[in-house]
C-alpha cells in the first residue's frame, strides 16, 4: 500500500485545505478564523509529493524522465489556468459594460502579463485583487520547473540539487525581493521536499512513521499553531504549521490503516480533494455568485451564509470545469507521457500526483 503512487489520503487533506482557503476570500470573517493556512498545507503537500514519486521513479528506473514529468504538469496545471483568466476577464468586461466602472478592468489590464506568465507574486499592488489568489501558483510553477530538473541533473547526488535549488532560490530573491508570502512558499515547499529525500534515503525512519501511527500527533501540533497564529500572528506560526503539516502528510502515506488515514480516505472527501485545483482558481466567482444569489432571494448575506453558498456553488463549478476541461486535459497529458515512455520500452506512469 505503502509504495502506491496514489494515496488517497492526500485528497482528503486537500478538501480541508480548500475549505479553509475560500473561508479566507468570504467577507466578514471573524477573527478565529484565518484562511490563509489553507495554502500552508498546500505548499508542503506539493513538496513532498512531486520529490517523492521522482525519486521513487529514479530509484526504480534508473533515471527521472523528465520530459514525461513536464508534460503531465503542462496538461494538468496550465489548460484550466488559462482559462480561469480568460473567465474573470470576461467578468471583468462585464462590470465594466453594466456599471461603465473601469477599475477592475485596469486592474486586471495591469496584472495580465504577471497572470499568464505565472509571476503573480510579483504583481505590483495597482494590478488589485482580481485573481490575486494566482500567487501561490507562481511559487508553485518555478519550483515544478527548476526542482525536477535539480534532481534530474544531480543524478544520485541529491545534495546538490539541494545547494542548487537554494541558489536560485537565493537568486529570485535577490533579484526580485522578498515577502513574507515567498518564505511561506519557498519553506512549505522546502519542508515537503526535504521529508521526501530524508525518508527516501532512511529505510529506518521510514519505518518508524509505518509502524507508528503519528498521525494524530501531527493534527494536535498543526491546531497548536494555528492557535498561536490567531492568538500572536507571525510568519513563524505559519511555518510551524507547514512543518507540522508535512508530518501528517508523511504519517498518512506510510500507514494508511490508522484511523485518521482511513478517515481522509472516505470517498466524500477524496471526491471533494479531486475538485481542488478548479476550486482554487475559480473560487472568488463562486463567491460573487453566492452573494449576488442570496441578494436576489433576499436572503441573510452573513459570513456563514456566504460560505456555505459560496462553497456548494464552487464544488458545482468545479465539477463542471473538472469534467469538460481538466480531466480530458489531464489524460491527454498522460497518455503524451505514456506513450513516449511505451515507445522507449519503459512503462507509462499513471500517478495522479504529478
Amino acid at each position: 500500500m505503502t509504495d502506491s503512487k496514489y494515496c488517497p489520503q492526500l485528497d482528503g487533506v486537500r478538501t480541508f485545505c480548500i475549505i479553509f482557503t475560500v473561508l479566507n476570500h468570504i467577507p466578514g470573517r471573524p477573527w478565529f478564523v484565518d484562511g490563509t493556512v489553507g495554502v500552508d498545507a498546500f505548499f508542503p503537500l506539493s513538496g513532498w509529493l512531486i520529490t517523492w514519486l521522482l525519486l521513487e521513479e529514479r530509484r526504480k528506473e534508473g533515471q527521472i524522465d523528465l520530459r514525461a514529468f513536464y508534460l503531465r504538469r503542462i496538461f494538468r496545471i496550465v489548460p484550466l489556468y488559462y482559462l480561469t483568466i480568460a473567465i474573470y476577464a470576461c467578468a471583468a468586461l462585464a462590470v465594466y459594460f453594466l456599471t461603465a466602472n473601469p477599475a477592475k478592468l485596469e486592474e486586471l489590464r495591469t496584472a495580465a502579463l504577471y497572470l499568464v506568465t505565472f509571476n503573480s507574486e510579483y504583481r505590483p499592488d495597482e494590478a488589485g485583487v482580481v485573481f490575486g489568489h494566482a500567487w501561490t501558483l507562481g511559487i508553485e510553477e518555478k519550483f515544478y520547473v527548476i526542482w525536477p530538473l535539480m534532481l534530474f541533473l544531480a543524478v544520485r547526488f541529491t545534495a546538490f540539487a539541494v545547494v542548487a535549488a537554494l541558489v536560485v532560490i537565493g537568486a529570485l530573491f535577490g533579484l526580485f525581493g522578498t515577502n513574507d508570502y515567498l518564505v511561506r512558499g519557498y519553506f512549505g515547499l522546502g519542508v515537503g521536499a526535504g521529508m521526501a529525500i530524508w525518508l527516501n534515503g532512511s529505510p529506518l525512519a521510514a519505518s518508524f512513521f509505518r509502524n507508528f501511527p503519528f498521525g494524530w500527533v501531527s493534527l494536535v501540533m498543526t491546531v497548536m499553531m494555528y492557535v498561536g497564529l490567531i492568538m500572536a500572528p507571525s510568519v513563524y506560526w505559519h511555518l510551524g504549521l507547514s512543518a507540522s503539516v508535512s508530518l501528517l502528510i508523511v504519517s498518512v502515506w506510510f500507514d494508511r490503516e490508522q484511523s485518521l488515514a482511513r478517515f481522509l480516505a472516505r470517498a466524500p472527501l477524496v471526491w471533494l480533494g479531486t475538485l481542488t485545483y478548479a476550486i482554487y482558481l475559480l473560487q472568488t466567482l463562486a463567491i460573487n455568485l453566492a452573494q449576488g444569489l442570496l441578494q436576489r432571494l433576499h436572503a441573510p448575506a452573513n459570513f456563514l451564509t456566504i460560505f456555505l453558498t459560496a462553497y456548494a456553488a464552487s464544488v458545482v463549478i468545479a465539477w463542471l470545469a473538472h469534467v469538460a476541461v481538466e480531466q480530458p486535459t489531464i489524460d491527454i497529458g498522460r497518455r503524451l507521457a505514456g506513450n513516449r515512455k511505451t515507445g522507449q520500452g519503459g512503462l507509462s506512469s499513471s500517478a495522479p500526483g504529478i
